[in-house]
């Protein structure tokens, strides 16, 4: 019997381990999400000039450039940089 749990009890471990990963694997929104302008951290003025910007998980930053603007969270999973095309409007 005791055999037998063990094995079951392994199964479940690697099996939620799995699922685990795979949730991880397929977020919708691997960038981040649009957020409510008036909840900025931060504000960046963005020039054709402006090369890269750094920003920190979970930060919510207002992005300015040529005299429009848009909120974005980094509510992200990862540091690999990303072209900013990716999240711009």
């Amino acid at each position: 019997m005791k055999f037998n749990f063990s094995k079951a009890a392994i199964a479940a471990t690697l099996l939620m381990s799995f699922a685990g990963a795979n949730a991880i694997a397929q977020v919708a929104d691997p960038f981040g999400t649009p957020a409510n302008s008036a909840l900025p951290e931060r504000e960046i003025s963005m020039s054709n000039s402006t090369k890269y910007v750094n920003v920190a998980q979970g930060e919510v930053v207002k992005f300015v450039s040529h005299g429009k603007s848009f909120t974005w969270k980094f509510d992200t999973f990862g540091m690999q940089p990303f072209s900013f095309s990716k999240i711009a409007p």
